[in-house]
Order: structure tokens, then C-alpha cells, then sequence
């Protein structure tokens, strides 16, 4: 089985290391619209090495506390003196109300399940917290989700995919919007806004085609029916912000 793209050793050169779409620069934008007055606990679930968590530890005063499956993962966070603790988002291993801001990136669509995720999201979020998902997503609910997702734009954008490792990442379980609107209902939260950023996975995937690390670029691949087999065109990238109920 080859190595999944996020774990490939060069993705840690693109996107400021954050290993998804739009990186810090997409981070900074989301944070500095909340106008976070005070310093927040914020919980990242799935937090990789701990770039992101160190970013919001330094530019807004964050208590940052990051969570990841991998132990290794773990390791490199807490080298970069954060908390961290080796866990799955299904199960978090932390107090009811807990955080003021749940904050998952490329995440939730590689949870075991979207609803009993989302559910502990809330348990651990205080009353009026913030949950910030960013992931893929399947486009083709757009005409479903027009109502409730007014900024989706009708951009689309290719995905690169290996069948020897789709298993292994979000683009081969992209989140179904009209399920996961329902789920975050279920759980008390209120929907407030969403923001397409598929422009952000485009410049991603160009990234990854340029750097040879595209399944694309390999030598086999380079016929235009084998790059149309490679990419999935019918994915997006969004990023979803929700308040759970006072």
C-alpha cells in the first residue's frame, strides 16, 4: 500500500507546513473575523503536528489543546509545547464544556462517524462556542444545499487521487452537506455560515501536480485518460461555521 498524500515527507513544504488547502493564510482569515477579544480554549481535533495549534497559540492568545489519532503526530506537537492527547474525535477524552472553539480540519469526513462526532463536538463546546469545520465535500448536493449554502460558488476543482491509498484520505469519503447540516441540527448547533474555498483546493492540487507529488505526474500517468481517471472533479472544499445554543 503507498503512502497517503498527507503523509507524504513533501507536503510539509506546501502550505506553510498546515497540510490542507488555503493553510495558515486561510486560518488567519477565519480567526481574525471571529474578533476574538479574550484569550479562547480552543480545541484541535486532528491536529497533525501542531502548526496550526502553535500558530493560534501565538497570533490570538489561544489555550490551545490539540488531539490526533497518531501517536507520532503527537510527539511533533508536543514539541512545539503544546498539550496534546493521542485520542479519536468520536470519543473526546475531555469534560463536557470544555472549549470555547472546536476547530477540525480534513477531519470530520475521516471520522468512523459524522454523527457521533459531531454530538461530542458539542458536548465538549461551552454553551455559545464555536465548532470550525474545513473538508471536502461532495458537489454535486450543491443544487440540494443552494438554500442553505448561499456562498457556494460553482467552481470545481480536480482532486488528485491514488486507488492504491484513496482509503487512507478525505477524498475518498468527502462529506455530504445535506447529512452533515442535519447532524449539526440534531446536535444544538445553529448554522451561521459557509464559505466555498474549492479556489483554495485548486491552488493545492496545482501544488501538488508541480511538486511530482500528484499521482498525476508520475510516468504512467501522463496520457489524458489517465489524468481524467486520476482526478475527481466532482469534490469541493468548504469551511462551515456553527454556534452551538446558549
Amino acid at each position: 500500500m503507498s503512502t497517503p498524500l498527507w503523509q507524504h515527507p513533501l507536503m510539509a513544504t506546501l502550505e506553510d507546513g498546515a497540510l490542507r488547502p488555503g493553510g495558515l493564510s486561510l486560518t488567519r482569515k477565519t480567526y481574525d473575523n471571529l474578533k476574538i477579544s479574550s484569550p479562547m480554549r480552543v480545541l484541535d481535533a486532528g491536529c497533525g503536528t501542531g502548526i496550526t495549534g502553535k500558530f493560534l497559540q501565538q497570533e490570538y492568545s489561544a489555550i490551545v489543546t490539540g488531539l490526533d489519532l497518531s501517536y507520532q503526530n503527537t510527539l511533533q506537537t508536543r514539541e512545539r509545547q503544546l498539550p496534546v492527547v493521542q485520542g479519536t474525535v468520536e470519543q473526546l477524552p475531555f469534560p463536557n464544556a470544555t472549549f470555547h472553539i472546536v476547530n477540525c480540519d480534513c477531519v470530520l469526513s475521516l471520522s468512523n462517524s459524522l454523527e457521533t462526532t459531531i454530538l461530542e463536538f458539542s458536548r465538549v463546546l461551552c454553551a455559545g462556542g464555536t465548532l470550525l469545520l474545513s473538508d471536502l465535500y461532495r458537489r454535486k448536493e450543491q443544487t440540494e444545499q443552494t438554500v442553505a449554502t448561499p456562498n457556494i460558488s460553482s467552481e470545481v476543482a480536480p482532486i488528485p487521487v491514488n486507488s492504491e491509498s484513496e482509503n487512507n484520505s478525505c477524498s475518498s469519503s468527502p462529506l455530504q452537506l445535506k447529512k452533515l447540516f442535519a447532524a449539526l441540527t440534531q446536535a444544538g448547533f445553529v448554522y451561521t455560515s459557509s464559505t466555498d474555498c474549492t479556489k483554495e483546493l485548486k491552488e493545492l492540487t496545482a501544488k501538488l501536480i508541480f511538486s511530482g507529488i500528484a499521482p498525476c505526474c508520475q510516468s504512467d500517468a501522463n496520457t489524458a485518460d489517465s489524468r481524467t481517471k486520476t482526478f475527481d472533479k466532482s469534490i469541493g472544499y468548504i469551511q462551515i461555521r456553527a454556534l452551538k445554543k446558549e
